[in-house]
């Protein structure tokens, strides 16, 4: 190791010297990449281990040509692309994207002389990652590059034993590559900052989010807030989302949130919890947070929906769904449609609807910030699911719509109009199962004067929406007359088991 950094010292010293004569690519790979080469231990003079200028052919293509090979048992183990020192490797495109999978070889090297970016193939076999697993700077050595640096000796080599490595390497690299990209960012856009925990930072969502967001920092693990303080004050931050999924249980969840709130925090704190969470507990989080909500809106389905909840209403631009929303979101503002969330932007007006269904705390919430949502003519009312069957005057409400309402519309007189959307492709409900989604709406909005149905099933295509609305009044004195048919029934079956 000792020895290893004290030739990367002296090749720094000589790059220092000799960077100014070094005017071509050649020049680069004689002056910088071979004596690297050697301070590993390869021999470049000898073409069993080290061959220059190494062509791949491809049939019915023109040969490629790659600057070094490192050769291990007589097979190809290392590539090596070399490029000018005063080239960006950022903007070069890297040659090693289509040589790599034609070859046996499990590591690229591309560099410029100063620096090298080390690939594999861990994402996927044979196809180069697009993220290097490792950088070294030759001018800005540190004692973990050396470390890395070290397995690449020619007596330390061994494939076995880097790969595993080299995956948890990229791992690491990504953290700091994501970190360097908000850092960027967040000198140009210091508001519209967000920071979202979660677990599995390294899934696709994360790379979704940030092409979303001005920028996205990242926790590895909700209740490291040690880690996370250092972002909370040192970058200014707009909002903090933190869900409970994340957490082991719902006290760690809220300490959470009070221990962020005791720092004396500026950003605002949108908290996700669970339905099951009691009235108290909510109350109490209330204090600490800007909204409570019970789950952000299921953007797949609803997409699938909006399209003609817009047209039936009269928006005039599709309703943006899901987490990409909340980048323009008016905190204390909300819409709730039963198990789901709607937050709209900050000139954006709500959907037209009479009826806000919700759990209990969830309706408090939106009564608490009733003057910060914008309303069709006030004509909005907060009801209670299970309270519902109670309301059977609606005419000041121009439309009511409700979210996988089974149970909630049975038994209802709804004087004026009724709009059901299920969007969650249960065919349960009501505490029976149905055998088609025409006789779930019937029976659930039996006693509706009209109703519209959409559904998500790929199965049921979508009619124009002219189509969606039918009249009920045979349907409805036919069910009445079922239902009385079925009572005598009934009563007669009960009389004769008396008997």
């Amino acid at each position: 190791m000792i020895e290893l950094e004290r030739k990367l010292q002296k090749l720094a010293g000589e790059i220092r010297k000799k960077y100014e004569n070094i005017k071509s690519k050649e020049s680069t790979k004689v002056a910088l990449t071979m004596p690297l080469l050697q301070a590993l231990g390869y021999d470049v003079f000898d073409p069993a281990e080290v061959v220059p200028d190494y062509m791949i052919t491809v049939e019915h293509q023109a040969p490629y040509t790659v600057d070094y090979v490192i050769m291990q048992g007589g097979k190809p183990s290392m590539l090596v692309a070399c490029t000018h020192w005063g080239t960006n490797l950022d903007k070069e495109k890297n040659p090693l994207y289509e040589i790599f999978p034609l070859t046996q070889a499990r590591i690229g090297i591309l560099t410029n002389g100063v620096v090298y970016r080390f690939y594999t193939d861990s994402d996927k076999p044979g196809k180069m990652d697009a993220i290097p697993f490792f950088e070294l700077n030759v001018m800005e050595v540190t004692d973990t590059s050396i470390d890395t640096l070290s397995r690449f000796l020619k007596h330390l080599f061994s494939l076995d034993a880097l790969l595993p490595a080299a995956k948890e390497l990229k791992r690491e690299r990504e953290k700091s590559i994501i970190l360097r990209k908000i850092l960027n960012k967040h000198a140009v856009h210091k508001k519209e900052f967000l920071i979202y925990i979660r677990e599995d930072i390294f899934s696709s969502v994360l790379w979704s989010l940030m092409e979303f967001y001005k920028g996205v920092v990242v926790a590895n693990g909700c209740n490291n807030f040690k880690r996370l303080e250092i972002f909370l004050f040192t970058m200014r931050c707009d909002l903090l989302i933190i869900d409970e999924c994340y957490f082991e249980s719902l006290d760690a969840f809220c300490e959470f949130i009070y221990t962020i709130q005791y720092s004396n925090a500026k950003f605002k704190i949108l908290a996700i919890m669970s339905s099951q969470t009691d009235l108290e507990q909510v109350q109490r989080l209330l204090k600490k947070c800007d909204v409570i909500v019970d789950i952000l809106v299921r953007p797949f389905t609803l997409k699938r929906m909006y399209g003609y909840v817009e047209s039936a209403f009269g928006l005039k631009k599709p309703v943006e769904t899901g987490v990409k929303h909340i980048t323009n979101v008016q905190i204390k503002s909300g819409m709730i449609l039963a198990e789901n969330v709607y937050i709209p932007g900050k000139d954006e007006p709500l959907i037209e609807c009479g009826v806000v269904l919700g759990d209990a705390h969830i309706l408090d919430l939106i009564k608490h910030n009733i003057s910060k949502i914008k309303v069709h003519e006030d004509s909005y009312k907060f009801i209670n699911c299970w309270e519902f069957k109670k309301c059977t005057n609606f005419e000041d409400c121009p439309a009511f719509l409700n979210v996988d309402a089974d149970g909630f519309l049975e038994g209802v007189n709804a004087g004026r109009a009724c709009m059901y959307i299920n969007a969650t492709m249960d065919m349960c409900g009501g505490g029976r199962r149905y055998k088609s989604w025409e006789e779930k709406i019937k029976v659930i909005c039996h006693d509706c004067d009209f109703y519209t149905m959409i559904t998500t099933s790929n199965d049921n295509k979508i009619p124009p929406s002219a189509q969606l609305i039918e009249h009920m009044d045979k349907n409805v004195k036919k069910r009445k007359n079922m239902d009385a048919a079925r009572n005598e029934f009934e009563q007669r079956k009960r009389t004769k088991g008396g008997s």
